[in-house]
């Protein structure tokens, strides 16, 4: 599993269960004290910025886009996450455990909202979004 960000930041988990990575102090700390099994890493737009998903669908993060927090809040802070990713202009994706999925962060004016709109109209299930620079982005989806 690779995950990579802005400003030189990666995480790495190799086959043999070991991991290396290059992120902001608090992250590496939070890494080297936990027990737990690392499942997704997201790097946002500050080097400050990341948020860990643990194979229990439990998390850790710093940084994060306000409706990303208000999101987490508003769920009751549960230990059911399965992925998250983050963009470089506070956009954000949430998958749960269940499947069900939430975002925000994405101005009015991206392309992205016309896509989910279609995807969401086809029947489609979305599974997981990924940002980029200028309006890029990748959507993973079934019918």
């Amino acid at each position: 599993y690779v995950a990579l960000g802005m400003h030189e930041r990666y995480y790495i988990k190799f086959a043999n269960g070991k991991s290396q990575w290059h992120g902001c102090d608090e992250m590496t700390e939070m890494l080297h004290e936990t027990q737990r099994t690392v499942r997704s890493v997201a790097f946002g737009q500050d080097f400050d910025s990341y948020f860990v998903v643990f194979e229990d669908g439990s998390w850790q993060f710093e940084c994060i886009p306000v409706g990303l927090g208000e999101l987490i809040s508003k769920r009751n802070s549960r230990a059911d996450v399965q992925i998250v990713s983050l963009g470089p202009n506070n956009e954000w994706f949430l998958r749960a455990l269940n499947g069900r999925t939430w975002w925000g962060g994405v101005s009015e004016s991206s392309t992205l909202l016309d896509e989910v709109e279609s995807i969401q109209k086809g029947g489609g299930d979305i599974k997981f979004m990924d940002f980029g620079y200028d309006d890029m982005f990748i959507i993973r989806y079934t019918r």
